[in-house]
C-alpha cells in the first residue's frame, strides 16, 4: 500500500489559505432548519496567529418569526434588545457570508464541529434568503472543509498523547472547543462570541498541523463529499477514528469499502478488518442486517457529507493489526461478491423497516423536497442581484417553486417596508400565526421561547445566568408580542 504523502497536502493548504468559521445562532431546537444566525465572524489565518485578518464580524437584526431561544442568548452574551440596533439584517448578513463565499471558493474551511451545525444552519439561511443551499457542497469548486471536531476524534484514537485532551473528574472525555483549547495552553478568549471562537479554532489548527500533520492533512485530503468518497472507495483498506457520544470511548476502525447505502443518501457501507471477515461472509443479507451500526459489529456507514477523515492504511498498526493481516482480510472481503451482495440486500431489509418519509409541510423543511430548477435558480440570482423593489415583485412573480415565492416574499416584506401594503400585511399575518399558535410546530413560538426563559431561570443554581441578558430577553418577548398583536 502506498504510504500517504502528507506534503501533498501541505501545498494545498498554502496555496489555497484557509479560515476559520463560526456563527451564534438562536438555540438548538430539534429542527435545526428553524435555527439561524444572530452573529457570524470569518477569518483569514496568516502568520501572526494571534492577529488572524478579520474577513467578517457581524451581529444582526432578526425579524420577529425567528424568535431567539432565551439559553442560547445566555451562553453567547447576546442581548436581543442590542441586536434589534444592529445595521444588518439577517438576510443582509447571510448575502454577506455568501458573497464572500462565492468570491473565495478556494480557501479552505475550517469549523468545529460545523459539519453537523454551522454549515448546516447556514445552508438553511441560504435557502430562505434565496442562494444557492448547496453553494459549499457544489462539486466543481472542489472546495475544502475540515471539521475540527472529527480532527480531534481522529487524533484521540490514534495520536492520543500528541496532543491534551480535557477529562472531567470521572475521566470522561469531553471535546468542547474551548476545554480542548485551554488543554493545550490555547487562551479561549471570550468563549462562545464568534470572533474569539474563529480565533481559537484557527490556533488549534495549527497545533494539529504541527503536532499530528499526518491527521491533519488527511482532514484536508478528505475535504468534500468527492475527496472523501474516492478515498474510502478507491483504497483496499483505510483507518477511521471516532470518539462515541455516550461513552465517549474511542472506538478505532480499519475499513474495506463494501457498498453505498441506495436507501440512505450519502451513506457508505463499511467492513471492519479488525473482525476477522471468516467469521462473516457466509452471513445472509438477514442475519447482517439486524447488525449493521450496532455496538460490537464490523458493519457500520460513514457518511461522506459530514466531513469523514479518512486516514490512511498504514495507520493500521495503532489498531493492532498489521499491513499484511489488513491487507488479507481486505482481499477476503473484496474478492467475496455473494458476501457484498447481501451486505447490499441486507441494506434495502432495513430500509424496509423505516417509516416511509413524509414531505413537510412547511417550506423551511422541505429543502430536500426537491431541487431547485436551473430556471429558479436563475430568477433566484437575479432577484438578489437588483434591490429595486418593484423589479424584485416582477422576478418573484415570474418563480414557479412555491418555497421560493414564500421566502421571496418574506424578504420583500422584511427589507422593503414600503413595497405593496398586502405583501407587509399578508407578511404581519404570517408573523402573527407563527409566533401565537398553541399547536405543536417545528420552529420556536411565544409560548416555546417563555418556556425557555423559565427554564433557564429555574437552573440559576446550576447555570451561570447573565441577569442583564434575562430582563433583555424578557423585555425582547414582550415586545415582540405588542408589535405582532397591533
Amino acid at each position: 500500500m502506498q504510504a500517504f504523502n502528507w506534503q501533498e497536502y501541505k501545498e494545498i493548504l498554502g496555496s489555497r489559505g484557509i479560515i476559520g468559521l463560526d456563527l451564534e445562532t438562536t438555540g438548538i431546537n430539534r429542527n435545526i432548519e428553524y435555527e439561524r444566525p444572530t452573529s457570524a465572524a470569518i477569518l483569514e489565518a496568516n502568520n501572526n496567529l494571534n492577529n488572524p485578518e478579520i474577513i467578517i464580524n457581524d451581529k444582526c437584526r432578526l425579524p420577529y418569526h425567528v424568535l431567539p431561544d432565551a439559553g442560547a442568548l445566555n451562553i453567547t452574551n447576546i442581548n436581543p434588545m442590542q441586536l434589534m440596533e444592529e445595521p444588518l439584517s439577517l438576510f443582509e448578513l447571510t448575502s454577506k457570508i455568501a458573497s464572500y463565499l462565492k468570491e473565495y471558493p478556494e480557501k479552505i474551511i475550517a469549523t468545529y464541529n460545523g459539519a453537523s451545525y454551522d454549515l448546516i444552519i447556514l445552508r438553511h439561511s441560504f435557502f430562505s434568503s434565496l442562494i444557492n443551499p448547496y453553494l459549499l457542497s457544489n462539486a466543481s469548486d472542489d472546495r475544502i472543509h475540515i471539521d475540527l471536531y472529527n480532527v480531534a476524534q481522529a487524533i484521540y484514537c490514534f495520536e492520543p498523547t500528541s496532543i491534551a485532551f480535557h477529562k472531567d473528574v470521572t475521566g470522561k472525555l469531553i471535546l468542547k472547543q474551548e476545554l480542548l483549547a485551554i488543554a493545550n495552553g490555547i487562551d479561549p478568549g471570550d468563549a462562545h462570541a464568534a470572533l474569539d471562537d474563529v480565533k481559537v479554532l484557527l490556533k488549534l489548527a495549527k497545533l494539529f498541523e504541527q503536532n499530528t500533520p499526518r491527521i491533519f492533512f488527511s482532514a484536508i485530503a478528505s475535504g468534500n463529499k468527492k475527496r472523501a468518497i474516492n478515498l474510502m472507495t478507491k483504497q483496499l483498506f483505510f483507518n477511521y477514528g471516532e470518539v462515541k457520544y455516550k461513552e465517549r470511548l474511542a472506538v478505532k476502525r480499519t475499513p474495506t469499502f463494501i457498498c453505498e447505502d441506495p436507501s440512505y443518501s450519502n451513506n457508505l457501507v463499511h467492513f471492519d478488518l479488525a473482525y476477522d471477515p471468516i467469521d462473516y461472509v457466509f452471513m445472509t443479507a438477514e442475519e447482517i442486517a439486524p447488525k449493521i451500526n450496532r455496538k460490537g459489529s464490523p458493519f457500520f456507514t460513514i457518511k461522506s457529507n459530514k466531513s469523514p477523515v479518512i486516514l490512511p492504511g498504514e495507520l493500521c498498526e495503532k489498531n493492532g493489526l498489521s499491513l499484511d493481516e489488513a491487507s488479507k482480510r481486505a482481499e477476503m472481503v473484496q474478492d467475496n461478491q455473494g458476501f457484498k451482495e447481501n451486505v447490499l440486500m441486507a441494506c434495502d431489509i432495513n430500509s424496509r423497516k423505516r417509516p416511509e418519509w413524509q414531505n413537510p409541510d412547511f417550506p423551511e423543511s422541505q429543502i430536500y423536497s426537491h431541487f431547485i430548477d436551473n430556471n429558479d435558480r436563475l430568477l433566484s440570482d437575479a432577484f438578489l442581484n437588483t434591490n429595486n423593489v418593484e423589479k424584485r415583485i416582477e422576478i418573484m412573480q415570474q418563480i414557479n417553486d412555491p418555497r421560493l415565492i414564500d421566502f421571496a416574499k418574506r424578504i420583500l416584506a422584511s427589507e422593503h417596508p414600503n413595497c405593496e401594503p398586502k405583501i407587509i400585511m399578508n407578511f404581519q399575518e404570517f408573523e402573527a400565526e407563527r409566533l401565537l399558535t398553541e399547536d405543536e410546530v417545528p420552529w420556536r413560538t411565544l409560548s416555546d421561547a417563555r418556556r425557555s426563559l423559565e427554564g433557564l431561570e429555574s437552573k440559576e443554581k446550576k447555570v451561570k445566568l447573565n441577569p442583564d441578558i434575562l430582563s433583555a430577553t424578557k423585555n425582547y418577548y414582550n415586545l415582540v408580542e405588542e408589535e405582532i398583536r397591533k
